[in-house]
């Protein structure tokens, strides 16, 4: 995502976007860590309705190129309450014009209005096309990430933890979270572990929680070790190593794969890895997946 050699339009100019624009306010702007700030955008033109796991074309004032930025945050917060607003997560780019005016000063951005578009196929529930996955089948999600990979992830997890599912209650997932160890060596520094874990410790979604850590550069390994820690509740299985495919092959289980659908997100050396081995293992159509940069 950024490259200068290729836009975000230019990208996605295959993929589906709605056809209006909505305008928005910068009225949040919160530092998760070294690299990533968290934006919330309030609605100024709306509701807006969108899929999770979709994104925005995001035009800012005086940057002649629009950036590509997922949505973390449930559809409901866009269409509910007294403030509806929408969440992105952008990480520290300075060669992409967008994410580098979002990473101005705070008191020179916010409260600034931006025009965004809804667009993206990558989705929750899976949108069946011919013989490809049925949401109605639906029995197993597993989710895969890795880097800031997880923010259209998140977006679905909340949706699952909202209920929206027919059968949510009976829906099994893992979410499956690769991340390198924040330089404050914090765990509560990963992006959205909090919030996932938040969704599985009160319940509200059933399944696994697997982290798989990797040091940080002046982090000590030492401080590493294969355990599981309960965070917000939420038994963690954290694995000090990269995630490999056979970390997925146990999430998916046996041979009969018919009501699982594996969400795979992140740099591309690893989203191309897992997504060509799970071919040999399960139909090619019930693993989706997105490439940003």
């Amino acid at each position: 995502m950024g490259k200068q050699r290729e836009g975000h339009l230019e990208r996605t100019a295959a993929e589906p976007r709605d056809a209006d624009f909505h305008e928005v306010r910068l009225g949040r702007v919160e530092q998760v860590n070294e690299r990533v700030r968290l934006f919330r955008l309030d609605l100024v033109s709306g509701p807006i309705k969108f899929l999770p796991g979709q994104w925005l074309d995001t035009y800012i004032p005086d940057v002649p190129k629009a950036g590509g930025f997922t949505i973390t945050s449930a559809p409901s917060a866009a269409l509910t309450g007294p403030s509806p607003y929408l969440e992105l997560a952008v990480q520290e780019s300075p060669e992409n014009e967008p994410a580098a005016w979002l990473w101005r000063p705070v008191g020179e951005i916010l409260g600034a209005r931006l025009r965004v578009r809804v667009g993206g196929r990558f989705v929750f529930p899976p949108q069946s096309g011919g013989e490809g996955v049925a949401a109605s089948v639906l029995k197993r999600v597993v989710f895969v990430a890795g880097g800031v990979g997880v923010n259209p992830l998140v977006s679905m997890l909340s949706y699952i933890a909202e209920g929206h599912e027919r059968d949510a209650a009976a829906l099994d997932v893992s979410f499956m979270y690769a991340s390198k160890m924040p330089t404050s060596g914090n765990l509560s520094d990963i992006v959205f572990l909090d919030r996932i874990t938040r969704d599985f410790g009160e319940g509200k979604v059933k399944g696994k929680v697997k982290l798989f850590i990797t040091a940080a550069r002046d982090v000590a390994t030492s401080q590493q070790q294969q355990e599981t820690r309960y965070i917000n509740g939420a038994p963690v299985e954290m694995q000090p190593r990269r995630l490999t495919i056979a970390d997925i092959g146990e999430a998916i289980g046996g041979e009969d794969h018919e009501g699982t659908v594996v969400y795979v997100c992140g740099p591309p050396p690893m989203t191309d890895e897992l997504v060509e081995k799970l071919a040999a293992v399960m139909d090619s159509r019930r693993v989706l997946t997105e490439r940003w940069w």
